[in-house]
């Protein structure tokens, strides 16, 4: 890892650039705690398909007027392991609606019906063959100096995203039809699809939130 990574308190103009033509990103946000109207957003990493990430904090996101261009970009695909947590935050924090989202929880608990684990690091290892340290996961973002660690993991959160992406969608286009009628890739279409409203839904109280775990949408 280069050791003098830098965090930017929004995207230049070349970084917009350079992401719009990409089309398809990754996106991931550390946050401290669970609770988009309580728990702060204090990082937002952007990836792209040649693994050059872009790691941001700032103490007013609504400032961020580029990475608020690119997330409301309904050209660019916004890849996610839970859109519906990272746009909830994203939403009320940026007051804006992260358009074109997609879940790579979804497309997994859809793609691997073989297994009950769909974290990001379980998808590493199992499509990838990569491991993925996770004892960051839980520390504490809003430090003013950042570890070494810290930075490593949220780097690590969407490095491989795009490409797992790419993984399940072609399990899902081999797994063919299901018995009503439509195919994996379109149900998983569909269901991606229908991310935004139910970040709408979540934030604005219906609570849905505790069956989330055990569910599609879920944890």
């Amino acid at each position: 890892m280069d050791e003098h990574i830098v965090l930017q308190t929004d995207l230049s103009f070349e970084d917009v650039e350079r992401i719009s033509k990409a089309k398809t990103i990754a996106v991931d946000c550390e946050m401290g705690g669970l609770n988009p109207h309580r728990d702060q957003l204090y990082l937002v990493q952007i990836a792209d398909s040649e693994h050059k990430v872009n790691l941001m904090r700032s103490n007013h996101w609504p400032q961020a007027e580029n990475l608020k261009r690119i997330l409301s970009d309904e050209n660019i695909v916004k890849v996610f392991h839970f859109a519906i947590m990272d746009c909830a935050f994203l939403n009320i924090n940026l007051s804006i609606k992260v358009r074109n989202p997609y879940c790579t929880k979804i497309a997994s608990k859809l793609a691997r019906t073989y297994s009950d684990s769909h974290s990001l690091k379980n998808l590493l290892d199992d499509l990838l063959g990569q491991t993925m340290d996770k004892k960051s996961q839980t520390s504490f973002w809003g430090r003013q100096k950042l570890s070494q660690e810290q930075l490593q993991y949220a780097i690590n959160d969407t490095y491989y995203l795009i490409e797992i992406k790419h993984e399940l969608e072609t399990i899902l286009e081999e797994k063919g039809m299901l018995a009503t009628g439509i195919t994996y890739s379109d149900l998983n279409l569909h269901c991606q699809q229908f991310i935004p409203t139910l970040v709408h839904l979540w934030l604005n109280g219906w609570d849905f939130g505790k069956e989330m775990p055990e569910s599609l949408f879920g944890r």
